[in-house]
């Protein structure tokens, strides 16, 4: 079978007995002949399948540099995106390099997939935004939080402690929101924006936040209950979390003294891992600080656990 099928407008470059470049449309009949070839590979990843074959059915696939790459007719580079046009049975075009086989295979396989894959982050810096890695974690904190809402349904007062929740501690921890989690598309965050417009002002709420003292939560946390209480009540969003910094004038029996107390002392205490503090405990003592202050009803933070139901804001 003839494995080269080149488009018209993209013509095959080569240096003298150095590798041979083109770009080819990779049909599923030879995708399936490429990876016979597959022989000194890694072993398939089925969730990196399931994610590219998604992309290739819903058109999101983009021709880019990165090349199915042989040395002779050894595939050594591509073999994840030759079983996805499989598995989705539609035609991709792709880059190829194909070196001679006289090239050093052990070299070739090292520099593979050695680059820094790009993040949600990268992508929202490439579009011009600020304080992305807050924006980031901000953007997949609600989007985590909203769902967990819709499973429950709007008239439900708790979102109880599910796998849901427990997935969205792994986005709200990251220090950076360099996390492509879930192998999302990089599109992923540019759509959640879209959806999330306040999310900027939050973003730019929580690196304010940060530089207060003392520290009381990450910028991403500052952020993330910034945006979601500002969804709510903008002036009592603003009020609410200057007031959980700066401690000013607070009651004894205030929700926001609570609030700021049970804080600090999960920040300082040393038997906790150096993470800090969970989206699940944050969400269920801060919601249930929000609604009570919004109420002016009484409320006991102390009863509150890692692993109870989180409050929905109201």
């Amino acid at each position: 079978m003839d494995l080269i099928t080149k488009t018209n407008l993209q013509p095959t470059t080569s240096v003298s007995n150095g590798p041979r470049m083109s770009v080819e449309v990779i049909t599923p009949a030879i995708a399936e002949e490429m990876l016979k070839h597959n022989s000194r590979n890694r072993p398939i990843k089925r969730s990196q399948v399931v994610f590219l074959t998604n992309e290739i059915l819903t058109n999101r696939w983009i021709t880019t540099g990165q090349a199915i790459t042989f040395v002779g007719k050894t595939l050594v580079d591509g073999q994840h995106r030759l079983q996805a046009v499989i598995e989705a049975g539609k035609s991709i075009t792709s880059c190829v390099i194909r070196f001679p086989s006289t090239a050093n295979t052990k070299q070739i396989y090292q520099v593979t997939d050695r680059g820094v894959p790009r993040t949600f982050a990268d992508t929202l810096a490439m579009q011009g935004e600020s304080h992305v890695g807050v924006l980031t974690t901000v953007l997949l904190g609600l989007d985590r939080y909203y769902k967990a809402i819709d499973a429950v349904g709007e008239i439900a007062k708790t979102i109880p402690y599910t796998s849901q929740t427990r997935a969205a501690n792994k986005t709200i921890r990251s220090r950076n929101g360099d996390e492509n989690t879930h192998k999302k598309p990089l599109s992923h965050i540019t759509q959640l924006l879209e959806q999330y417009p306040f999310a900027r002002n939050s973003a730019a709420f929580g690196q304010k936040m940060s530089a207060a003292r003392p520290q009381i939560l990450m910028k991403g946390q500052w952020g993330l209950l910034h945006a979601i209480y500002t969804d709510i009540d903008e002036s009592s969003a603003s009020n609410f979390l200057e007031l959980l910094q700066s401690g000013e004038n607070l009651s004894r029996h205030s929700p926001i003294l609570q609030l700021r107390e049970r804080m600090l002392s999960m920040r300082t205490d040393k038997t906790r891992d150096s993470q800090g503090i969970g989206i699940q405990i944050l969400l269920a003592l801060s919601n249930a600080a929000w609604n009570a202050y919004r109420t002016d009803k009484p409320v006991n933070l102390k009863k509150i656990t890692p692993g109870d139901p989180i409050q929905i804001a109201r």
